[in-house]
């Protein structure tokens, strides 16, 4: 019974310790240049692909070109293509682009992948880098209408968390602003 009370009281030890990480969101944007009149059909936005390096709520570090490492205590608010999708949505539908955008159903479908999405240390000073692929495809037909590769690197302040994140908003509302122009 003492062993039992004994090994109780140390996990309440070691659980009261652990601290829950810091959570970080993506910002949607909210302006952009010149509005044109809006597609007249309905935008299905599909969750993004991955690789399992990116398809996770931790946020990357590249240290070396060839090396993955992750912020210690740090985490997106969701796994990363579920937030992106999330956020493109919400940027399709304050761009007014399109005439209606969902995450179910749509006339035309944008399927995009998640190529780079990681504060960049490789190479000198922090920079976050964004790399998404996207293919415009016709829901009934199948047939891809476009596709085309959006890319942003955004030099970070410094390689700490809030200053990472600052640089991949940046570079992720430079993507989503091409991207809703295209």
């Amino acid at each position: 019974l003492a062993t039992g009370l004994l090994c109780l009281s140390l996990l309440g030890c070691a659980l009261a310790g652990s601290r829950p990480p810091t959570t970080y969101d993506l910002i949607a944007p909210r302006s952009f240049a010149g509005a044109a009149k809006p597609a007249q059909w309905q935008l299905l936005v599909n969750e993004p692909t991955a690789v399992s390096s990116l398809d996770t709520s931790r946020l990357m570090v590249r240290p070396k070109a060839d090396q993955i490492s992750y912020y210690k205590g740090i985490a997106w608010g969701d796994r990363l293509p579920r937030l992106v999708q999330t956020r493109m949505i919400e940027t399709f539908q304050n761009s007014g682009a399109v005439k209606a955008v969902s995450a179910s159903t749509g006339q035309y479908a944008l399927a995009t992948e998640l190529r780079a999405f990681q504060i960049d240390v490789s190479s000198g000073p922090a920079a976050a880098e964004i790399d998404i692929f996207a293919k415009l495809i016709n829901t009934s037909t199948g047939r891809v209408v476009a596709s085309k590769g959006f890319s942003a690197r955004v030099a970070a302040k410094s390689d700490a968390p809030g200053d990472a994140m600052a640089a991949l908003n940046q570079a992720f509302t430079e993507v989503l602003q091409d991207t809703t122009a295209w």
